[in-house]
């Protein structure tokens, strides 16, 4: 399958801002998952690209002039596996041990371990399974709900809540994970409409959205794909942009400012799918 993003960022600030600086990881990387064709990130100011050192893709915007907007567009086209597939560990430079680490938004405290360890005997005794069981728990125990790009609570704030985003799902699974020992990290990306042989509720009936979830280091089968807002693990919809230890670490966009008081963000993203069914029969014929 193959999809064409346009993904735009727009900082609003009612009185003007003098000076800006934005982390922006907004590149995906090709993988055995999925492979860019063609990427572009535009912003207006000073715009640098790095590599941040958990691998991600990165720019550094700088606006060193009055200002009362930064728009920021990232366009491109992406193609992604027919089928689910785990990340090769022969892929990743850090060792998984690094995603052992909490952080302000993943600390397990006693009710999240206790609520954990009720799933430790299925991952121990098939670990594939143990975790689908924990998605389903999680599924079970904390409503989904859409809504607009926050402050995320932490993974015991959403466990009280019972209800959360996308991203408040993947710190409650991660956090769950490293209480059991098992390196997890926070995925940020996009989430595709519904493909005509997925029956998964998406996230978004009708078009791409911004996406987060989570992924589980699995011995013998390297990273694994979890995302309890969709029901999914390694599913096909799914396209992989930055890396972290949570929801800070592999932000879309993120920064300082000096002045420019009570910003408004406003994102949009847009996608064109285009399922390659006429180039699949041909194969198959």
């Amino acid at each position: 399958m193959r999809v064409a993003i346009n993904h735009e960022t727009v900082f609003r600030y009612p009185s003007p801002a003098n000076y800006a600086i934005q982390y922006l990881r907004l590149t995906p990387a090709s993988g055995p998952h999925q492979r860019v064709l063609s990427w572009t990130v535009s912003a207006p100011g000073n715009l640098r690209p790095w590599t941040d050192g958990f691998g991600n893709l990165s720019h550094v915007l700088v606006v060193d002039e009055p200002h009362s907007e930064i728009r920021v567009t990232a366009i491109g086209e992406v193609e992604i596996a027919d089928g689910g597939q785990p990340l090769l560990p022969a892929f990743e430079d850090l060792p998984p041990d690094i995603f052992l680490r909490s952080t302000r938004l993943t600390t397990a405290d006693e009710r999240i371990r206790a609520f954990a360890e009720g799933f430790r005997p299925g991952i121990a005794a098939n670990a594939r399974r143990g975790l689908d069981g924990l998605l389903a728990g999680i599924q079970e125990s904390v409503l989904y709900r859409s809504g607009i790009a926050r402050v995320p609570p932490s993974a015991r704030q959403t466990l009280d809540a019972r209800s959360g985003q996308h991203q408040d799902h993947a710190h409650l699974f991660i956090t769950c994970c490293r209480s059991l020992g098992l390196p997890a990290r926070y995925v940020s990306g996009y989430l595709c409409a519904q493909s005509a042989d997925d029956r998964r509720r998406p996230v978004s009936a009708d078009r791409m959205s911004s996406h987060a979830w989570a992924e589980t280091w699995v011995e013998g089968a390297g990273w694994l794909s979890y995302d309890s807002a969709s029901g999914a693990t390694n599913a096909q919809a799914h396209i992989r942009v930055a890396v972290g230890l949570d929801a800070l670490d592999a932000a879309p966009a993120r920064g300082l400012r000096n002045g420019g008081e009570d910003p408004q963000m406003e994102v949009t993203v847009d996608d064109a799918v285009r399922l390659r069914q006429a180039q699949r029969d041909q194969q198959q014929q």
